[in-house]
């Protein structure tokens, strides 16, 4: 009954949790982003506020106000600018602090718990540490290691992998896509399920991604001036940049793992040929310093690095077009 792919560990778990009456008063999803941790919270929700016998239904009013994110007593915390502010925080303990109007508790799904500045953070654990009766708290994370360990030592931890490859591939030509566009989502996945099943509804995730790839050729075949436009054109897009930093080493990955005849399936299979130009071209060293310089360039942007500067030391440090020899 659950809308979940994959975790079925987890789910199972929950599901005994709910049937057994013993729910925790605070659990916490961690694992990669787009791994699936919103749907398996949302999810976890209905089945805990459904009307129906066989949880979640998915098609009583709870389950589909839950899914509208509209239910009276399921309270929704989404970072702003990537940050969880303490008048977020606030503004749940206010509302947690009330009796469920319609459901058999409060619930508060706090999205990104990772994000939450330190302010915001201790006035969380204060509620996790004195929780109001009738009250769960679902919260996900990126990275748990970014939170303060006596939050997550108040939680239930359900850490999330990545899913097979060919566990995506399924879903996905269940859920009516071609077997060969299930191929392609299902290996750029690279596990994660929820950014497969968005890039299934959105053409334009695959279309953004094309176009970044061929950028990616030219600049690699480029001058310095060309290299120094592109950083130019992407430093004023700075909302983008980790999604074309993504795309980038997902290719230098794959020119790598062909460079070192690695049998791990590459991601990008509708290059292939491609792929294995380059890695003849430029072989295993050359590979893995352009691979380690978008990510190194990755790490510094996200610790508030210049942006266009460390885009240009990127482009300076990007192999060139000659053959190796």
């Amino acid at each position: 009954m659950w809308p979940i792919i994959g975790h079925q560990w987890a789910v199972e778990l929950l599901t005994r949790s709910i049937e057994a009456e013993r729910l925790s008063h605070a659990y916490l999803f961690s694992g990669p982003p787009q791994v699936g941790k919103t749907m398996l919270v949302r999810a976890f929700a209905q089945a805990i506020q459904c009307q129906d016998e066989d949880v979640p239904c998915g098609h009583c009013r709870s389950c589909l106000l839950i899914g509208q994110d509209k239910h009276p007593d399921v309270h929704v915390i989404v970072p702003e600018n990537n940050r969880i502010k303490i008048e977020m925080i606030r503004d749940m303990q206010r509302s947690v602090a009330l009796s469920p109007v319609e459901g058999r508790y409060r619930i508060c799904l706090i999205s990104r718990a990772d994000l939450a500045t330190p302010s915001a953070s201790n006035a969380l654990l204060k509620t996790l540490e004195e929780p109001p009766p009738k009250v769960i708290l679902l919260l996900t994370a990126d990275r748990a290691e970014a939170l303060l360990s006596t939050i997550i030592s108040r939680c239930q931890v359900l850490p999330l992998r990545l899913l097979p490859t060919e566990q995506i591939v399924t879903a996905l030509c269940a859920r009516g896509l071609s077997m060969e566009k299930a191929q392609l989502l299902g290996h750029l996945a690279r596990g994660r399920v929820g950014w497969a099943i968005a890039a299934s509804e959105d053409k334009q995730v695959l279309a953004g991604r094309n176009r970044v790839l061929e950028e990616v050729t030219q600049v690699a075949e480029g001058s310095h001036i060309a290299r120094f436009a592109w950083a130019q054109k992407w430093s004023s897009r700075p909302e983008q940049i980790p999604h074309v930093l993504e795309i980038m080493g997902s290719w230098w990955r794959d020119v790598l793992l062909l460079a070192s005849g690695s049998t791990s399936a590459i991601a990008n299979i509708d290059h292939s040929s491609k792929l294995s130009e380059w890695a003849s071209r430029y072989g295993v060293a050359e590979a893995q310093k352009a691979l380690r310089g978008v990510q190194y360039t990755a790490w510094r942007i996200e610790h508030n690095a210049n942006l266009r500067l460390a885009l240009e030391v990127l482009m300076l440090d990007m192999p060139g077009g000659a053959r190796t020899t």
